[in-house]
């Protein structure tokens, strides 16, 4: 029997949010879905399930294992020192 091969159907989702949205509490910060708008400005009500993710943070791409992603908000280890004005851009690709 030959093997079939299943094409991916993956998306990428961006949301924003600047850090001063987050609240910190000890030194890591979380930012909720609903403080994030999306590509088209709009507020985000909670992020869908997801295959990966890049955080950014001022434009840049962080290591892995920085953050922690659920459907209602995003941990950032460590977040607490960002700069209030700081973007915070979550990347989510989905898989359909």
């Amino acid at each position: 029997m030959a093997a079939s091969l299943i094409p991916p159907n993956l998306k990428s989702y961006k949301y924003y949010a600047p850090a001063s949205a987050g609240t910190v509490a000890g030194a890591d910060l979380t930012i909720n879905a609903t403080d994030f708008v999306n590509d088209s400005g709009a507020a985000v009500t909670a992020f869908p399930s997801y295959a990966s993710f890049t955080l950014f943070i001022n434009g840049m791409p962080q290591q892995n294992g920085i953050a922690t992603v659920t459907t209602t908000s995003v941990v950032i280890t460590g977040g607490a020192t960002l700069d209030p004005s700081d973007p915070v851009v979550l990347n989510l690709v989905v898989n359909f």
